[in-house]
C-alpha cells in the first residue's frame, strides 16, 4: 500500500515548486544544501510510487515521466547523491520534521527562496499591471485630444454654417427687392401707356 503522508498529486506539487526553486537560483554551481535535500526527497516519494503505482493511482507511462521530470531536475542544479550519517543528511520522505539546527536552518531557506519565488511573481505582476495602466492612461489622453480636436471641428463647422446662413439671408432679400423694383416699373410704364390712350 502507499504511505499515507502524501499522495501522487501531493509529489507533482511539491516538484513544481522544487522546480520553481532551482529556477529562482539560476547557477547550479550555487546550488543550496536545502534544494539539494529537496530534490533528494522528490527521488525518495518517487521511489515508493514505483513500487506501487496502482496504489498512488498512476500508469507506467506516469511513472516514467516523473522520471524523466526528477531526473532533468537532477541535472539542473547538480545534484549530489546524499549520504546518511555521514555527509549531507536528507529527510525521508514522509514529513518527518528536522532533528537538528542544521536541518532546520536548511528547511528556513527553502522556505525563504520559496517566498522569494513567490513575491518575485507578485512583483511581475505588479509590473504587468502598472504596465497596462500606463497603456490604458495613454489611451484615454489619446482619446481626449482627439474628442477636443472634435468640438475645435463642431465648432467651426457651426460658424460657417452661420455665415452662409446670413449670406443666403442676403441674397434671398436682395433678390425680393429687385423683384419689387421690377413690378413696380411695369406698372408704371402699363399706367402711362392708359393715361396716353386715353388723352387720345
Amino acid at each position: 500500500m502507499a504511505d499515507a503522508t502524501f499522495t501522487a498529486q501531493d509529489w507533482l506539487e511539491d516538484f513544481e515548486r522544487t522546480a520553481n526553486i532551482a529556477e529562482a537560483q539560476g547557477d547550479p554551481s550555487g546550488s543550496s544544501a536545502g534544494l539539494n535535500k529537496a530534490v533528494a526527497r522528490l527521488d525518495s516519494g518517487l521511489k515508493q510510487i514505483e513500487k506501487d503505482p496502482t496504489a498512488f493511482r498512476v500508469d507506467a507511462r506516469e511513472v516514467e515521466r516523473r522520471r524523466t521530470l526528477v531526473d532533468g531536475l537532477k541535472s539542473q542544479i547538480g545534484y549530489k547523491e546524499p549520504v546518511y550519517g555521514g555527509g549531507t543528511f536528507v529527510r525521508p520522505a514522509g514529513g518527518v520534521a528536522p532533528s537538528t539546527p542544521m536541518d532546520r536552518l536548511t528547511q528556513q531557506r527553502m522556505v525563504a527562496a520559496e517566498q522569494d519565488v513567490l513575491i518575485d511573481q507578485i512583483a511581475d505582476g505588479v509590473d504587468r499591471l502598472h504596465d497596462r495602466a500606463i497603456m490604458i492612461n495613454e489611451e484615454s489622453t489619446l482619446h481626449k485630444s482627439l474628442l477636443d480636436d472634435m468640438d475645435v471641428d463642431v465648432d467651426k463647422a457651426t460658424m460657417g454654417l452661420r455665415q452662409q446662413t446670413k449670406t443666403a439671408n442676403k441674397i434671398r432679400q436682395s433678390t425680393s427687392n429687385c423683384y419689387m423694383y421690377i413690378c413696380i416699373a411695369v406698372l408704371f410704364g402699363i399706367l402711362m401707356l392708359l393715361l396716353i390712350i386715353s388723352f387720345q
